[in-house]
């Protein structure tokens, strides 16, 4: 970012492919998880700008800022929130900064966050095709500066498939879990799960990462039935706390997905993949933040869960307990580690589970095209 906090032309595009370079040479150096620290952040949050939310820029910011956040966007729909006309909480903690962002909304519910743009990004896209519709905002996004999310794919009554993304260039992240109570992430008879799409996008090759986010509308009024704060977030590792840093790393997948489960360690490859839950963190995440809701399940056993998927969805390894450290098979095309947390609910006594998802480790070589842009219009 320069002295007025635009980024420079350059700098999102030679860190990418600084951190592509490294990938691509992971069976010679340190994988790029082996850096940084990590930084816990939230893409997709609302404010009454967008008119069905309850509460101002300013409000918003300060719930994440107080409560350990590291980043957010106000992802606001089709509107540009300029990060430096938001003023923060005083004291302002030098580890948290806003990311700026869009929420670019387009009809036949196809929403996807503009992540660190530098203006508005156009919405108004039209085609009887929904692949092209979500290229058409992937480009946009990428002529303002920004990289795209595509955001709950099984909203409601109008959801996109695996089939809709696998087409789509320089689209490197999707929302595996969304906190939104309208946002069926666990599928049903008629929509498979967002993390059934995850593996068959995977596995037809493509490179996708999977976030999670709260999608925050309601900060006043908590209940199931309302969209609040602290319901998903991604923690991400890099070496400094800046938005095209923070980019870049989610580019290269240097972070987990959470709905609940924090984690010590999620070490992807070049031989290994490693995993180690923080128990101390999470138990106190599940006993003082009560927003957050599990998914309710008939039958399972209490404590977590450590699996190692791979093409298919298959899972190819189960460990119970809170470490796993599982030997990549290269003959692969990708694997992905998940960690699941099994408890009764404290009001309930009804089974439910928690998530963290670590992001694919691809022994088949495929990474993120950089591609040139459009400069952003000043």
């Amino acid at each position: 970012m320069n002295v007025n906090g635009m980024k420079s032309p350059v700098t999102l595009s030679a860190l990418l492919a600084a951190t592509i370079l490294s990938a691509g040479c992971q069976s010679l150096l340190a994988p790029p998880s082996s850096a940084g620290r990590w930084y816990r952040g939230n893409t997709h949050t609302h404010t009454v700008l967008c008119g069905h939310a309850d509460s101002s820029p300013e409000t918003v910011a300060a719930w994440y800022h107080d409560r350990g956040y590291h980043f957010l966007i106000l992802s606001e729909h089709n509107k540009f929130i300029d990060p430096a006309t938001v003023a923060l909480p005083e004291p302002t903690r030098r580890d948290f900064i806003l990311i700026p962002g869009e929420e670019v909304t387009i009809p036949r519910e196809i929403h996807t966050t503009a992540m660190n743009i530098e203006r508005l990004v156009p919405w108004r896209f039209k085609d009887p095709t929904r692949s092209t519709v979500i290229q058409q905002a992937v480009d946009a996004t990428r002529a303002a500066g920004g990289e795209t999310i595509l955001n709950h794919p099984n909203y409601r009554a109008a959801p996109s498939s695996a089939a809709d993304m696998l087409p789509v260039d320089h689209l490197y992240l999707f929302e595996l879990f969304n906190g939104h109570p309208g946002v069926n992430n666990y599928g049903d008879a008629n929509h498979p799960s967002t993390e059934v799409m995850w593996d068959e996008m995977l596995s037809a090759g493509k490179l996708i990462y999977g976030v999670s986010s709260d999608d925050a509308h309601h900060f006043q009024t908590i209940a199931p039935n309302k969209s609040n704060p602290g319901r998903g977030w991604v923690m991400v590792r890099a070496a400094t706390l800046d938005p095209d840093t923070i980019t870049a790393a989610m580019l290269q997948g240097e972070f987990y997905a959470s709905n609940g489960v924090f984690l010590k360690r999620c070490d992807r490859g070049p031989d290994r993949y490693r995993v180690e839950v923080d128990t101390r963190r999470t138990r106190r995440e599940l006993e003082t933040n009560w927003r957050l809701r599990g998914r309710f399940v008939e039958r399972g056993t209490k404590g977590y869960r450590i699996e190692l998927i791979g093409p298919q969805g298959t899972i190819l390894e189960t460990v119970r307990g809170t470490r796993g450290d599982f030997l990549i098979d290269r003959s692969l095309s990708y694997v992905r580690a998940k960690v699941t947390f099994t408890r009764r609910k404290p009001q309930t006594n009804q089974l439910e589970e928690y998530y963290a998802w670590g992001q694919p480790f691809f022994a088949d070589g495929r990474a993120p095209q950089p591609a040139p842009r459009v400069p952003a219009a000043r």
